[in-house]
């Protein structure tokens, strides 16, 4: 079993890490060291995510410390970025960034069920994307990026999914959306192109938010073919993101899933999904 995981981890593709600096949050390791253990896991690398600024100047600095991991930056559009804003996630766009979130701690839906609204919508009250949301779609699709859905509400997500497939973009993320989307809108935001993430840190003790099982179960309902695995680690309570990862794997395995519908969750579909 260990040389099963061993082979499947060699290569994965972790679409959601966190690590430090972090102006909210304490963070298990900085992303150095973040880095240098998916560097020495061989993994293909990992998309480097922060709620509060752009990622892919740090991530460009580690993948020159590190030949052959793919440190993917990112940016996700809350308020210090100037929300749903077009000219940072150009900018961003120009300097190599692969991934552009929707809000997340700050998205009106996320905040709503905090007790905290109002925050950033992507939608007006008809249901319509704002326009600066088709501006930013333009440039997913032009620079060829992954747009992800972040924190807003599934409605959104799906209204946001549609206008990007009619806009030509070809690589989307679901957002860890089991936590609030029913199986009927999950398999929507499938059929527009999304592919569905499952975080591992969902089943981690601090969360506690699915078992494997049902983890599995949800990834059988709903298709390897259309889903990703990722960690979403980074949290200081948590192994690293590397291990992480490898405790995955090991997981799902353990929880009978097959060794191919594994690796395509951890790295066919999510190297694919990243380019």
């Amino acid at each position: 079993m260990n040389d099963q995981i061993a082979d499947i981890l060699k290569g994965s593709f972790d679409l959601h890490v966190h690590a430090s600096p972090d102006a909210a949050q304490d963070r298990r390791l900085d992303a150095l060291e973040t880095a240098r253990q998916a560097y020495e896991a061989e993994m293909a690398g990992f998309v480097l995510k922060s709620h509060e600024y752009p990622t892919t100047p740090l991530a460009y600095a580690l993948g020159r410390m590190y030949p052959g991991l793919n440190v993917a930056g990112a940016i996700a559009l809350n308020k210090s970025v100037g929300g749903v804003n077009p000219d940072a996630v150009e900018v961003s766009a120009k300097l190599g960034a692969r991934v552009v979130w929707m809000p997340t701690f700050d998205a009106d839906a996320w905040l709503t069920r905090a007790g905290r609204s109002p925050g950033i919508a992507i939608v007006d009250e008809d249901g319509r994307l704002l326009p600066p949301v088709h501006d930013v779609l333009d440039l997913i699709r032009r620079h060829d990026m992954v747009l992800a859905s972040g924190h807003v509400s599934p409605v959104e997500a799906i209204a946001l999914f549609r206008a990007a497939k009619d806009a030509g973009v070809t690589r989307m993320i679901a957002t860890h959306p089991s936590a609030v989307s029913t199986i009927e809108q999950q398999q929507e935001m499938a059929s527009l192109g999304a592919y569905l993430e499952h975080t591992f840190l969902a089943c981690m003790p601090a969360r506690n938010g699915m078992s494997v099982d049902e983890l599995v179960g949800s990834l059988n309902k709903l298709g390897v073919d259309r889903c990703v695995v990722t960690t979403d680690f980074g949290q200081w309570m948590n192994p690293p993101a590397a291990e992480g990862m490898r405790m995955a794997i090991a997981a799902l395995l353990g929880a009978g899933m097959a060794p191919e519908q594994v690796s395509a969750v951890v790295k066919s579909n999510p190297v694919q999904l990243i380019g």
